[in-house]
């Protein structure tokens, strides 16, 4: 049992990759697909919530629900098809507006990641953090605290650890929590 204020639960489908499957390509939560989109035919390539891609960044498979990741992954299948393959680096992203609450997620944490918490759940204005064991930001998501997740992001691609008591202290910028031991 976990005590919690309120619970969010997001319901979405099972991919269909029974094309890819039947055209013999490899297949596991998704279409397999490499960093530049290509599934295990080097022929073709495969985008949007259907693609189990390979994330340079966090070096596992994400396979990403959203519209954001639909909407930018094609750029990256075009150019793997005209032979100029680059790598989809892309953070994780999620944004919801429910009533008086709105949210934006940035990047992908295992369920073991530490979670430091900046701001006042309370009033349902905070950023929660996500650290691995070594003080790198895995993820972050914004509650109503807005403009902050450009740099969130940049904590996260950075690869800098963190402090996490000076994370967690309003009254320091976010780009002054970067350890002063990285």
């Amino acid at each position: 049992t976990l005590a919690a204020d309120a619970v969010v639960v997001g319901v979405g489908i099972t991919p269909n990759t029974s094309l890819a499957s039947d055209a013999g390509l490899d297949v596991d939560d998704g279409v397999l697909v490499d960093a530049s989109l290509r599934t295990s035919d080097p022929d073709i390539v495969a985008a949007g919530d259907v693609a189990n891609a390979h994330h340079p960044f966090y070096g596992h498979r994400l396979r990403v629900e959203h519209w954001a990741n639909a909407l930018n992954q094609p750029a990256v299948a075009a150019a793997t098809m005209l032979g100029h393959p680059v790598p989809f680096t892309n953070l994780p992203y999620f944004f919801t507006d429910q009533y008086d609450l709105g949210m934006e997620y940035v990047g992908s944490a295992p369920r073991d990641a530490r979670v430091v918490v900046r701001g006042d759940t309370g009033k349902r204005e905070f950023i929660a953090f996500w650290l691995d064991a070594d003080n790198h930001v895995l993820a972050g998501m914004n509650v109503n605290v807005w403009d902050v997740t450009d740099t969130v992001k940049q904590l996260i691609s950075s690869g800098r650890p963190v402090d996490p008591d000076r994370l967690a202290d309003p009254s320091v910028p976010l780009d002054g929590v970067v350890s002063e031991n990285a």
